[in-house]
């Protein structure tokens, strides 16, 4: 049976069933949480009779592990993962996480202790009223999956359509969505969604997938916004990148290199896309503007990275030449703009 530990900070922290006693661990956190590594290294060491790691390089979902170097050099008997849903195995090869290493990996939720009020739930359906929406569902991240029944219901009272998420299991719970998969929430029928979930990484995600309009819930903040206006305009950069790259010719096609961020799939499937264009293939395990700029010159019209869709997005959307995800060079490829394609 999965166990709860409570190390008196704002997060409850649920382990899965599975011995860790007298085991050599180290410990993964978001950076979020990493403000209470230490609290959660002595509260583990206290429970379970280890001496944890903490690791302290940043990590960004469950498709950013590490595991390479972490078990060549260290060598733990186990990875305590905290924060992260398990990366599904549907969008990242097989070889990204061999079953032997899997079984050396533990996740474990972080579930916030931050209950909602119904008044924020009343203020989000006032702003999806504004839309005129009529099918609401409600996408939420890992630290509130509790949470979903109670605003479920709280909407289901108002008489309101809302249109149920069974999750994806055994990688996401009712209503859970992460950064590049928003499967769990994604149905035709929807017209507008509540979300739960503080900043803009999630909430930008769930309306480049769906161009709905989403009310926002932030319970850090106690805050409710109307976050569609925010990502209509991302998704017009997005439009404006794509129709430059449309002219490209010389294409820089990015192979990543983090654990779950291999993608021959998509690797290959972008290479039969450019037959009639010049292109060259890159690696990067970690990319940003720096490593980029250091390999850019006068050749390269644009660029394709094929390990995290949100890296054109967040981190390069103002670089000077179009930087796509997958989805966005296939449009621009294609010529075409009028359906948009995100993540993959």
């Amino acid at each position: 049976m999965p166990e709860s530990l409570e190390c008196g900070i704002p997060y409850t922290l649920i382990f899965p069933d599975i011995e860790i006693k007298g085991k050599k661990v180290l410990i993964q956190l978001p950076d979020g949480l990493k403000q209470f590594s230490l609290t959660i290294a002595n509260c583990i060491r206290e429970k379970y009779g280890v001496e944890p790691i903490i690791h302290m390089e940043s990590i960004y979902g469950a498709c950013d592990l590490q595991y390479n170097q972490i078990f060549s050099i260290l060598n733990p008997d186990i990875i305590i993962h905290i924060g992260h849903s398990e990366y599904p195995n549907y969008i990242a090869s097989p070889l990204s996480l061999p079953e032997n290493i899997r079984k050396r990996i533990v996740f474990v939720k972080a579930l916030s202790k931050i209950d909602i009020d119904e008044t924020l739930v009343l203020r989000a359906l006032e702003i999806l009223n504004s839309y005129n929406v009529k099918n609401i569902s409600v996408a939420l991240t890992a630290q509130h999956t509790h949470l979903y029944n109670k605003i479920f219901n709280i909407i289901s009272n108002k008489k309101y359509n809302i249109i149920e998420s069974n999750g994806l299991a055994p990688y996401y719970e009712p209503g859970q969505i992460i950064g590049c998969d928003f499967r769990p929430v994604l149905n035709k029928k929807i017209d507008g969604y509540i979300f739960l979930g503080g900043g803009e990484f999630h909430p930008l995600g769930l309306y480049l997938a769906t161009l709905k309009p989403i009310a926002q819930i932030d319970l850090y903040s106690n805050t409710v916004r109307d976050f569609t206006p925010i990502g209509a305009k991302y998704y017009k950069k997005r439009l404006f990148t794509i129709s430059k790259a449309m002219e490209a010719n010389h294409w820089g096609v990015i192979i990543g290199l983090k654990t779950g961020q291999y993608r021959p799939f998509i690797i290959n499937m972008i290479i039969k896309m450019l037959s009639k264009k010049q292109y060259v293939l890159l690696s990067s395990e970690n990319i940003n503007e720096i490593n980029l700029r250091s390999i850019d010159n006068d050749w390269y019209d644009a660029f394709i990275i094929t390990s995290c869709p949100r890296i054109p997005i967040d981190d390069l959307i103002d670089y000077e030449k179009p930087v796509l995800t997958p989805g966005e060079a296939y449009m621009a490829l294609a010529g075409k703009i009028d359906n948009y394609m995100f993540p993959w």
